[in-house]
């Protein structure tokens, strides 16, 4: 009983979780025969084996700090609905991928949810589904005015003699309202400061605008805009790495691009074992490494993954790069549901800004995502010459049969 022990908690890398809350769900309300709900909210701990196939694949985990095993660690938020009393559930786990860290799972499937009835019609919850969110971007930072975003964190890669790691990045961005400072990273993205630039100085550097997506860049003088933040001082404002301040402000009818040298690249990748990790060992495992019990231990025989928008191309990708087999090579989803999701998210490369839209109707041509392959399943690409799909039959879910009462 202790070896099982000790391989279901080296299979799901999760080292250890903290519960930091369980708190009575919807006040109390009973769903049914389920019962009650309420949310355990905690820290789930993870390390993951940078040699090992199924995470060499992350960016840059080579290149990411080591624990005293040679592993690589990172840190996440979870938050689970589940009910009271499990054993009246229907032991299914239904794990949605978070959208900027906003959970978005219960007014997505209940009808009629509003701020005085969070539960609506409680569908999920008479149908005695258990719930589960955890982090996986790792640039979000969750502000005062929501500081219920469920987060990770992962470490930022250098070259191993310690050196810093720079390079190019272009971010590009409109504006709603007329402003005098724009983040440094691309306007899409909400809750995330952006790579810093590896200088407050704009020398030799080009920031442009234009009107149209396929308009010519017109070039904006360097002495009309810096590195820096506006909002409290006139230009050329306080100097900030991850501010671009414009002397006459950003208005409402531009495009606005700069490229610019970038430092301290995050192992965004982590992400992706997160979500695999993490949720394998809520299915799995009975503890963690140092005793603290699993809270849905036993009590889940199927699971299903959803993603709504960004958290639905995440889901893609997540499929796409393997990462619904663990380490151990078992299957951690059997279905999944990507939702509004038509593309991949760019999550997996140097200085990804995995929060940023790609390819929209005006905005963002340049940046990647819609790139082969979108098929699930083997397609030909006349423009690569390749074939593939993002299915594959070692990481492909089985057919589910109905898991719950529609």
């Amino acid at each position: 009983m202790l070896a099982l022990g000790l391989a279901q908690a080296a299979e799901a890398r999760v080292t250890s979780i903290t519960i930091t809350s369980i708190v009575p769900a919807y006040g109390g309300a009973s769903f049914g025969s389920v019962g009650p709900y309420q949310f355990v909210t905690g820290i789930a701990n993870g390390a993951v084996d940078p040699a090992d196939p199924k995470n060499a694949v992350i960016q840059d985990i080579a290149l990411a700090p080591l624990d005293a095993k040679g592993r690589v660690e990172y840190s996440t938020n979870f938050q689970i609905l589940m009910p009271v009393d499990e054993s009246k559930g229907n032991h299914i786990m239904l794990t949605e991928i978070v959208n900027r860290g906003n959970e978005l799972d219960p007014s997505f499937f209940n009808i009629g949810v509003t701020s005085s009835a969070p539960a609506g019609d409680g569908f999920l919850e008479n149908q005695g589904l258990t719930l589960v969110w955890t982090g996986w971007q790792a640039d979000l930072v969750a502000p005062a005015s929501n500081p219920g975003l469920v987060t990770m964190s992962a470490p930022i890669a250098h070259y191993r003699n310690g050196q810093t790691i720079t390079g190019v990045v272009r971010s590009e961005w409109i504006v709603s309202t007329p402003t005098s400072t724009q983040n440094i990273l691309a306007d899409s993205s909400s809750n995330t400061p952006g790579y810093a630039s590896v200088t407050t100085s704009n020398a030799g550097l080009r920031l442009t605008e234009r009107v149209h997506q396929n308009d010519p860049k017109v070039p904006i003088p360097n002495s009309d805009w810096a590195f820096a933040d506006c909002t409290s001082t006139p230009f050329p404002g306080v100097p900030n790495s991850q501010k671009v301040c414009l002397k006459n402000g950003f208005d409402t009818n531009h495009i606005y691009e700069l490229i610019y040298t970038a430092k301290d690249p995050i192992v965004m990748g982590l992400g992706l074992a997160a979500l695999r990790d993490v949720s394998a060992f809520f299915h799995n495992a009975a503890t963690d490494d140092s005793g603290t019990a699993n809270p849905l231990a036993g009590q889940i025989t199927h699971t299903l993954l959803n993603g709504i928008s960004q958290s639905g191309r995440l889901l893609r990708t997540y499929l796409d790069l393997g990462f619904n087999e663990d380490e151990s090579g078992k299957q951690v989803f059997e279905g999944m549901q990507p939702h509004i999701g038509s593309l991949r998210n760019y999550i997996n490369v140097r200085f990804s800004q995995p929060g940023r839209l790609a390819g929209t109707q005006h905005t963002e041509k340049q940046y990647p995502g819609p790139e082969s392959p979108l098929t699930y399943q083997p397609s030909f690409d006349p423009l690569t010459g390749q074939t593939s799909g993002i299915s594959t039959a070692a990481h492909r879910p089985a057919p589910v049969r109905r898991l719950f009462t529609p």
